[in-house]
């Protein structure tokens, strides 16, 4: 009679730890056969299209942080943020106030050691950071590789302006907008705001007005990589008085490029076509966990030209995101409108693996480059293995200020 009472007290217990046992068995097996299922969908589908938030949190944003102790000087110009630039050699001023775009917009100014607003002119180097950089962002790949250049002598010494054309401006998401506000505003003029009138109206100006630069185009270089690639090229093509000496690291150069359809195809001259057509999930990036997901043109373009689903100050009108694209396409511009880019001179890199299919703009780029006048370096422009992230940057920073030095210091 015990034993039967005793047994019948054992038997809940035993039920649980079965239950337990089973729960922590079957959720690695559930685990397994979802990851199983993505695979298949992804092999099928290939690859399966993020959702423009999910992607917004996995990319590396700017964090701001950067120390500079040097002999040269960092002129900040930002607000009220979580973090400045941090220094013995830095000094923090009000960041300034864009009046066609209404709001504080940030700025960072290197001065070169033994910089002297009275001698002769310096040369200039502007900066444009790709999407989800910021100011900060060239400074710090640029400040220390030019200030070893400057010492052994193959770079004069060089005045840098960095810009940040974050959407915010601030390195902060309003959460009200359907956008992440942290992406970048791809420096064309939209009803996010005009920030080509910006850089050409406000930032060329103040800069030639306080600081001891040279406004002779000739002196005057420009740098940019992916979205900041697409700026560069895009200004210079749009105003070509300013500067000619352009370096683009794997530039968005092409934004209607597809080989009957496929953005990530590699080029095939019989086969491309620019798209005719919006498909927010057409995939602009197949490289994320090994090719099973793939960013979209959403994330990519539509916060900027998408804008017009509400008329504003700029775009009145609906039209569809290629035509916008169409319009701003630096490749379309050199194949429609060239202008005489005989005084320009050019370096042009992508790697052969990169994320972006960067690479594939390049039989396209060049060649329209060189027949509208333009000289372009290196003689190989696709670099084997390389990819589109910042150690392809740092990987070619050297060489780039190498040619750099050659051609601002002739």
């Amino acid at each position: 009679m015990s034993q039967n009472k005793k047994s019948s007290k054992n038997q809940p217990k035993s039920s649980l730890t079965s239950s337990v046992i089973r729960i922590v068995i079957g959720i690695p097996i559930v685990l397994i056969i979802m990851l199983i299922l993505l695979l298949i969908i992804g092999w099928i589908k290939h690859p399966v299209p993020l959702p423009p938030h999910i992607v917004d949190s996995g990319v590396p944003w700017e964090s701001g942080d950067i120390t500079y102790v040097g002999e040269g000087k960092l002129i900040a110009y930002m607000g009220d943020e979580a973090v400045l630039p941090k220094g013995t050699s830095v000094e923090i001023r009000e960041p300034l106030y864009s009046i066609i775009l209404g709001q504080d917009r940030p700025l960072i100014v290197y001065l070169p050691p033994g910089y002297d607003e009275k001698g002769n002119e310096y040369p200039l180097l502007i900066a444009l950071h790709g999407n989800g950089g910021r100011a900060q962002s060239w400074i710090r790949h640029l400040v220390g590789p030019m200030e070893s250049a400057f010492e052994k002598g193959t770079m004069p010494p060089t005045v840098i302006v960095s810009v940040d054309f974050s959407i915010s401006g601030d390195g902060t998401d309003d959460p009200k907008t359907p956008y992440d506000d942290r992406r970048g505003s791809r420096y064309v003029n939209s009803n996010l705001g005009r920030f080509e009138a910006h850089f050409i109206r406000e930032i060329i100006p103040f800069v030639f007005s306080n600081f001891n630069v040279s406004t002779n185009p000739d002196s005057i270089a420009m740098i940019g990589n992916s979205m900041g690639g697409f700026g560069v090229l895009y200004y210079a093509l749009k105003h070509p008085k300013l500067s000619n000496n352009l370096v683009l690291i794997y530039p968005s150069a092409d934004t209607r490029y597809s080989i009957a359809g496929d953005r990530m195809a590699d080029y095939d001259p019989s086969k491309y076509e620019p798209i005719t057509s919006d498909n927010p999930n057409r995939i602009v990036n197949d490289s994320i966990f090994g090719g099973l997901f793939g960013i979209t043109e959403e994330w990519m373009y539509y916060a900027v030209f998408d804008s017009d689903k509400l008329p504003g100050k700029l775009w009145e009108e609906d039209q569809p995101v290629w035509k916008r694209l169409m319009a701003v396409n630096p490749v379309e511009t050199l194949e429609n409108h060239p202008p005489n880019l005989s005084k320009q001179s050019y370096y042009i890199i992508a790697g052969s693996k990169d994320d972006f299919n960067s690479d594939a703009y390049m039989p396209i780029l060049v060649p329209r480059l060189i027949k509208a006048g333009a000289k372009v370096y290196p003689k190989e422009n696709i670099i084997e293995g390389g990819r589109h992230d910042k150690k392809f940057v740092v990987d070619n920073i050297d060489n780039i200020i190498l040619w750099l030095g050659t051609e601002l210091g002739d």
